[in-house]
């Protein structure tokens, strides 16, 4: 009888050691660091630096020196219309591949009702690489008068030369370089005008990789519907045809929108799907 009640005790007393362990074990742990609060440090006060010590480089207005005599024509007459508050494009680029930097001015024009004479016309200056620029306007073939905004350069149909896109109020222009300092006007002959509507913004980028330049526009409003896309076939006759076009969406009656113009390789089944409905 006592032998079966110290065999029970004995049982007992285990379990509640086994209970304690634990308890002790979580007891005896590494205690958890207290957290670090940084102070609040007041933003240091820059150096001042003043002018006298900064190093002697200064930009001289040599505009009149180096034969730029352009003068943007915005069109107001005093109704105060919001695109002559948009300003104009302007591109540096080699036109002629001489080695120099070039200037094309893009410019506007009056409003219908109220013509100039002379018209206004887009601007180009060939950089002598010398420190001068002649205007080469019209040989160029960019004596072109309409109510342009912006400008893009590229080469479109892989020839080696830039060519230039300029938005404008009622579509783009696209001008091909011919490679003998002129440009053709190849809009309607490559279906390149884009939407019709007030286009301020362009970007030439292989957007598919596929080595033919496509091309980003952006409108600033339209009233009308979304905006058609474009797709050229990526060599010098390129026909440009619809795509998809982005809208945000908006309640207002005019809306931002844009439009994706795709270059696509002449080889391609799209493009010789495309090709074989234009005229020949």
């Amino acid at each position: 009888m006592s032998e079966h009640r110290t065999t029970g005790c004995t049982r007992l007393l285990s379990l509640i050691g086994l209970a304690i362990v634990p308890i002790v074990a979580i007891g005896c742990g590494t205690p958890a660091e207290k957290a670090v609060i940084a102070e609040p440090v007041a933003p240091v006060r820059p150096p001042e630096v003043k002018a006298e010590t900064l190093p002697p480089v200064k930009f001289v207005d040599i505009t009149t020196a180096a034969g730029i005599r352009f003068v943007h024509a915005n069109g107001a007459f005093g109704d105060k219309l919001l695109p002559e508050t948009m300003g104009a494009g302007v591109a540096f680029f080699d036109y002629d591949n001489d080695g120099d930097q070039d200037l094309l001015f893009v410019n506007s024009c009056p409003w219908p009702g109220h013509e100039a004479k002379p018209a206004p016309t887009q601007a180009l200056y060939r950089n002598d690489g010398k420190g001068r620029f002649e205007d080469v306007t019209k040989q160029a073939g960019l004596d072109k008068t309409f109510y342009g905004q912006g400008v893009a350069v590229g080469d479109y149909d892989n020839d080696g030369d830039p060519d230039l896109y300029i938005t404008a109020m009622g579509g783009g222009h696209l001008f091909r370089n011919d490679g003998k300092g002129h440009f053709d006007d190849a809009t309607e002959a490559t279906h390149a005008k884009g939407p019709n509507g007030w286009l301020t913004g362009a970007a030439f980028v292989d957007i598919d990789n596929d080595g033919d330049l496509d091309q980003f526009l952006c409108n600033y409003v339209t009233s009308r519907g979304p905006p058609r896309s474009i797709r050229s076939k990526g060599s010098r006759s390129a026909a440009w045809g619809g795509l998809t076009g982005l809208r945000p969406r908006s309640p207002a009656p005019f809306a931002p929108c844009c439009a994706m113009i795709q270059a696509t390789s002449p080889t391609s089944a799209r493009s010789r799907a495309f090709r074989s409905a234009l005229p020949t």
